[in-house]
């Protein structure tokens, strides 16, 4: 520790300066230069730092494009991996499926046949009749009084045929014995076969008086069903004009199917098929019966029909003529085919085939399809059983690229 120096100093100059005077200026000068050498060293500091920095970045940087120089290894790609199907033969159906309705058995618009006025109504809609049964009456006096005046008629020319034949016999005798002329013999003859003649005609008179009464009971002329009733008491009936009424048959209902007709050549009778009606909960297994020669010609499709009440099956009272329904038609049947996922099949240009899974390889098969059922496709040709198909819709497979079934996904079941 320094001690303050007190005194005098006596410099050049003759001159006395004060001891704290002298020792102040000489601890100025130290802190200067303190100062001076702090700011040199970190000067010098910096200057070290920055080129320490600058060593690194330029190391680094010789590091990267060493990297980027250096040729990169070539690596094996993995296998590509695949689901595979083994394919055996197995049954295959291919159906087709069309719309159609109910169609009654029997279905007729009864008109009248004689012109009267509608005087009772038997039966209304939805009433079932037998055959026979009276559905309408009409107004019969008109007819009832004319078959009396023939009736009537009858008698009167029997009763003339009566005298005109006994007259005829005694002419006969008269004439043989040369008492009347052969005029009047004659006369009596003309009269017995205009009588017989009369006759004949009052009697088919009668006969058609008597059909036309008969007509005025309209009369159900098979078992069913009212289907509309299209008059009302009071109405004037015109003859075959105008029908009163419609009636349907229950018994002997049909399935009535419509076919575009590009599928009318795939058809035939005795097809399998199966209906569907929905509305009634039903499902029968049947045949094709019938396909109607003409295409409609309107909508151009052909037509099939089938019954539904030829089975072992009872047809249900809510299944009713109109009711919509949709048939399934097995066109053909194969006991032992081999198939494929439809997704499967690929094309290479105009070619199709599938790609196999051999020893680790993918391998190109073309084939020809057939059928498309069920999103599966019938193979014709191309395809042997027991081989393994590749079914994993990968455009990254090709001829001899390596794949690889994990065990994963392993082989599919068909």
């Amino acid at each position: 520790m320094l001690l303050p120096f007190v005194g005098k100093v006596t410099v050049a100059g003759n001159k006395t300066v004060p001891g704290w005077m002298k020792d102040t200026g000489s601890g100025q000068r130290g802190s200067d230069n303190m100062r001076t050498t702090w700011t040199i060293n970190r000067k010098k500091g910096s200057a070290i730092l920055l080129l320490v920095l600058v060593a690194l970045v330029l190391f680094f940087a010789i590091q990267r494009v060493q990297q980027r120089l250096q040729p990169v290894p070539v690596q094996a790609p993995a296998p590509l991996a695949v689901e595979t199907l083994t394919r055996m033969p197995a049954p295959f159906s291919l159906h087709a499926r069309y719309v159609g309705s109910v169609a009654a058995g029997q279905m007729a618009q009864i008109p009248a046949q004689v012109g009267a006025r509608v005087m009772a109504i038997e039966h209304r809609e939805g009433d079932r009749v037998e055959q026979g049964d009276v559905l309408i009456r009409l107004d019969d006096r008109e007819l009832g009084n004319e078959i009396q005046r023939l009736r009537a008629t009858e008698q009167r020319l029997r009763s003339d045929l009566d005298y005109w034949q006994r007259q005829n016999r005694r002419n006969t005798t008269l004439r043989q014995q040369k008492v009347i002329p052969e005029s009047q013999l004659d006369d009596s003859r003309r009269m017995v076969g205009n009588l017989q003649a009369s006759i004949q005609e009052n009697a088919e008179a009668l006969a058609n008086a008597e059909i036309r009464l008969g007509y005025t009971r309209i009369r159900a002329p098979f078992a069913g069903r009212i289907a509309r009733l299209m008059t009302e008491v009071g109405d004037l009936t015109v003859p075959l004009s105008k029908p009163l009424l419609e009636l349907v048959s229950l018994q002997g209902m049909k399935a009535v199917v419509s076919v575009p007709q590009v599928d009318i050549g795939r058809l035939s009778s005795g097809l399998a098929v199966g209906i569907e009606i929905p509305a009634a909960n039903l499902h029968l297994a049947r045949r094709i019966e019938k396909i109607y020669p003409l295409l409609d010609p309107v909508t151009r499709n052909a037509t099939f029909e089938t019954c539904l009440d030829c089975g072992p099956e009872a047809l249900p009272d809510t299944l009713y003529p109109g009711m919509a329904l949709a048939a399934t038609v097995v066109l053909a049947r194969y006991d032992a085919a081999l198939t494929i996922p439809h997704h499967a099949l690929l094309r290479r240009g105009d070619a199709q085939g599938v790609f196999l899974f051999e020893d680790g390889v993918a391998r190109w098969r073309p084939l020809q399809s057939g059928a498309v059922e069920g999103g599966r496709v019938l193979i014709r040709s191309g395809l042997t059983a027991g081989e393994r198909v590749i079914i994993t819709p990968d455009s990254r497979l090709k001829d001899g690229l390596a794949v690889s079934v994990p065990t994963a996904a392993g082989e599919v079941s068909p």
